[in-house]
């Protein structure tokens, strides 16, 4: 079920909390692997000091900027995903109210009534 999320999420719009928890995961695994490669650097090799100081530095702060992002932006639903992906139809239903056209109809029509009243005042 969690792996199936994480591929939903992948697959669909939006993020869910599974894949978020997967890439800080990842993210955090990351950090830790350069930290103990710094750690084992000072004594073994000093020339890669730098380096991997400045590797980590670009981990962690790819770790907040993502995070920051992603509370910006907000989380979807799991089974919102789902239904996106196995009922295409639903979103179409979602996207217009009863009684109103849908947004693609409309634009055209806007473009013509601004482009003729563009004509008119040249």
């Amino acid at each position: 079920m969690w792996v199936e999320d994480v591929l939903y999420g992948a697959l669909t719009s939006g993020v869910n909390k599974p894949t978020v928890l997967l890439l800080n995961l990842a993210l955090i695994g990351c950090i830790l692997s350069l930290g103990s490669l710094l750690a084992l650097s000072i004594n073994g090799a000093p020339a890669l000091v730098p380096h991997v100081a400045f590797l980590l530095f670009l981990a962690i702060v790819l770790f907040f900027l993502i995070n920051w992002f992603l509370t910006q932006v907000g989380t979807v639903d799991s089974a919102q995903q789902r239904k996106e992906l196995f009922d295409p139809d639903s979103k179409a239903e979602e996207l217009s109210q009863p009684g109103e056209q849908p947004a693609t109809s409309q634009e055209p029509a806007a473009a013509a009534d601004s482009s003729a009243e563009l004509k008119k005042q040249i």
